[in-house]
């Protein structure tokens, strides 16, 4: 067993003998009950070495694999149980928690809450079988994380939140063991906050009434109570596939999703990454799984929720949002959360810079006017020209914007301007409007190039130190550019490269594929550095300077030869049999201190060395590129800072489908297409550094969640050393040894994201 691993096993032991004295006892009693169920001869079941795993524990020994494997079994069956709820009931019988239900006040007590506990459902959602937990806290009102909520909506505070395209949610209160087939369930309407600091999200859902009552939100602060002090959370664990599926199947029966009563103990005060910053969140140690997000977590004393679930680490600590931090924040109180006694103060909290972050965000959101276009190829430092008169606004319909004429003629705008004459009424005269002075040419659609900064001197392109940036007191990360297994596949730059810098971010050329082997980007979500001067157009069109009906035109880098480059012209001659997308995602690097800056990295995206041919899923927006930019702010939930450092490529391999299409001068040109594009996401966390892998291709498995797969492609979490072994891409230590795939952190990004995980198979 790994030494990490073992110290990891070693603190949590500890923790929980603070919380509940000597194990020795509990471990030698869940022993020896799971040797009398364990089939075939004694010691085959792992269990066996629990008792002396917690003595080489006791005495700082290291732990054989079989120990520690024995006692975590025994750690995740008789220490952090989840209990079944029944017809909204339970028993427990583990050593440490059988009052629960033989203590009739604390049973009546914990009953009393569950019916105010649902399963929050995605319907027609194929990709996530859940989205998590929520609880009732107010009329009508139900408490979630921030990240669960994100899976169907999007925004950010009160105002401008809506749900995604397409994207349903309801709330189902009765998915118990044995339940039925079918329960009701409430449609969640509509979504009232999403907190700008804690991960935390309010929905409004239809019909609660008195089945589920309001439940109190504590005044006390669960950081405060003393170590160990006891609590419970009710919520909905989801199959956890970072552990061996025997045990889980021991633990839970294989019935995951339902239902479950998950006591614990609290731990004082920890530091966690939320959405790019570190919070000071409660500990506790109850067994919450990835479908816990969102449950509440009670006090057993008096049925109050003392905080909000939202992550942990596996078998070390898991953290709550103080609901005593929420009942300072005015806003909260002010949407109708109930707080005990109705005695909360309400107020600003510590993170009014975060709400005042989140009041500009809507702001900008609010319907404006359009905003300027500047001129084609304007130096970096000019200001936008001045817009054009602007047509009568179209009325609020489908149908083609339509101005009659006095002469009878009717002028469509689709947006080309077609005229229609339908005769000309007797004795009126012909009028030309004074508006209509522009020529056909204007209206035609046009392929012109983006804006963009032809001087690449001062591009540094990929900083690997890019993560340090404002970090106070922590230890420096250096992130290092990936690099080519074989280096002799690489394209040449004509200054003696193999890697082409640009602003905030490189890539290296695939000198016989004709595009990137990978690339590397400095991300953030920092809103001033995405908008970083008032009054200027930071909208897709303003940044390019391209017109309503201009088509974008992708240009080449002169600075590395024209045959390791394919052409625009390749793209728009391909009848359709594809899509040409950004690698580097145009919006990750479009930000900057100024807004030179941000105009150059956007327009330098548009390099066609930064252009892959895509099958259409790909880059559709209602599939491929929302989903795919989306794994970015999945793991920020996870982060410590608003900064990541993002690789991401194609998987070249020699089985692509080839395509003839067309070069310059109409030349024949082929190419093979990449079916699958990988990304790895590497990012600040309180506790050092934690990296992610994955990889976008079709889903053709057998999903557990009995759902029919289909034809889209889909993004799936992959180990960073199968992308390597697939890519023929290195990279640095510091991301293979973070990698978070058998992780905690890793499942929980995973669950967010709907991206299900997977290996590369094994050669036979």
């Amino acid at each position: 067993m790994p030494k990490v691993e073992q110290d990891r096993l070693r603190d949590f032991v500890s923790l929980l003998k603070r919380a509940h004295g000597d194990l020795q006892a509990i471990v030698q009693e869940a022993t020896e009950k799971r040797k009398e169920t364990a089939s075939g001869l004694e010691g085959t079941d792992p269990t066996a070495h629990a008792e002396e795993a917690v003595r080489e524990v006791d005495r700082g020994a290291d732990l054989s694999s079989d120990q520690a494997y024995g006692l975590e079994a025994i750690i995740d069956a008789e220490i952090r149980p989840a209990i079944n709820i029944v017809n909204g009931s339970f028993t427990s019988t583990h050593p440490l928690w059988t009052k629960l239900s033989s203590d009739q006040t604390l049973k009546s007590r914990i009953e009393k809450v569950i019916p105010s506990v649902g399963r929050i459902g995605l319907p027609g959602n194929r990709r996530f079988p859940y989205a998590g937990t929520g609880f009732v806290v107010g009329k009508g009102l139900l408490m979630t994380n921030r990240h669960v909520a994100e899976i169907f909506c999007r925004g950010l505070g009160t105002k401008f939140i809506e749900f995604l395209p397409n994207a349903k949610a309801d709330i189902d209160f009765l998915r118990e063991l044995d339940g039925p087939p079918n329960p009701k369930t409430l449609a969640i309407r509509k979504t009232v906050m999403v907190h700008p600091y804690w991960d935390m999200a309010i929905l409004q859902v239809d019909g609660l009434e008195d089945d589920h009552p309001v439940l109190e939100m504590s005044l006390q602060d669960a950081r405060q109570l003393p170590e160990g002090y006891e609590i419970f959370v009710v919520g909905y664990p989801a199959f956890d596939p970072r552990n061996p599926a025997s045990e889980q199947q021991k633990l839970y029966d294989g019935n995951y999703g339902i239902k479950r009563l998950q006591p614990g103990a609290l731990h004082g005060s920890v530091n966690a990454a939320s959405f790019g910053k570190t919070v000071a969140a409660a500990a506790h140690d109850c067994s919450t799984l990835g479908g816990n997000s969102g449950s509440a977590m009670f006090d057993l004393t008096n049925g109050q929720v003392l905080g909000l679930h939202f992550g942990g680490q596996y078998h070390q600590k898991n953290y709550a949002v103080p609901s005593f931090e929420l009942s300072r924040d005015s806003r909260v109180v002010d949407a109708g959360v109930k707080f005990f006694g109705d005695e909360a103060k309400g107020g600003t909290g510590d993170w009014a810079g975060w709400w005042k972050r989140a009041d500009e965000t809507e702001a900008a959101s609010e319907p404006s006017p359009t905003a300027p276009s500047a001129p084609l190829h304007a130096p970096s430092g000019a200001s936008p020209a001045p817009p054009p008169p602007s047509p009568p606004s179209p009325p609020s319909t489908d149908a083609p914007f339509q101005t009659v004429l006095a002469d009878g003629t009717v002028r469509l705008e689709i947006p080309l301007v077609i005229t229609v004459t339908l005769g000309r009424p007797k004795g009126v005269a012909v009028e030309t409007p004074a508006s209509h002075a522009e020529s056909v040419e204007d209206f035609t659609e046009a392929l012109r190039e983006p804006f963009r900064d032809s001087k690449y001197d001062d591009r540094k392109g990929y900083d690997p130190d890019f993560l340090n940036e404002g970090t106070q007191g922590e230890s420096a990360l250096q992130v290092p550019l990936p690099r080519a297994a074989d280096p002799d596949i690489l394209a040449w730059t004509n200054s003696g490269e193999n890697v082409l810098k640009y602003e905030h971010f490189s890539i290296a050329i695939h000198q016989k594929r004709r595009i990137a082997l990978f690339t590397a980007s400095n991300v953030v979500a920092t809103p001033e550095l995405k908008k970083p001067e008032a009054g200027k157009d930071y909208s897709r069109r303003g940044l390019s300077g391209l017109g309503p009906n201009d088509q974008e035109k992708w240009f080449p880098d002169p600075r590395i030869d024209a045959r390791f480059q394919l052409p625009d012209v390749f793209y728009n001659k391909d009848r359709k049999a594809f899509d040409k997308g950004h690698i580097v995602r145009r919006d990750d690097v479009a930000w900057g201190k100024t807004y030179d800056e941000l105009r150059r990295a956007n327009g330098d995206t548009y390099h066609v060395t930064n252009c892959s041919p895509q099958v259409k899923e790909f880059n559709r927006s209602n599939l491929g590129d929302a989903n795919w930019g989306d794994l970015e702010n999945n793991v920020l939930s996870e982060a410590a800072s608003e900064r990541l450092c993002v690789f991401a490529g194609p998987v070249l391999t020699d089985n692509d489908r080839v395509f003839t299409g067309v070069g310059d001068g109409a030349t024949v040109l082929k190419a093979r297409i990449p079916e699958k594009f990988w990304k790895i996401v590497v990012a600040r966390t309180a506790d050092g550094c934690a990296t992610f892998g994955f990889m976008l291709e079709q889903d053709l498995s057998d999903v557990e969640w009995e759902y029919t797969p289909s034809d889209e492609l889909v993004p799936f979490m992959y180990p960073i050393s199968d992308i390597t072994d697939m890519t023929g891409v290195r990279f640095g230590s510091i991301v293979l040894d973070n990698d978070q795939y058998s992780t905690t952190r890793g499942v929980n990004v995973s669950l967010r994201s709907g991206a299900k995980r997977k290996r590369k198979p094994k050669r036979s």
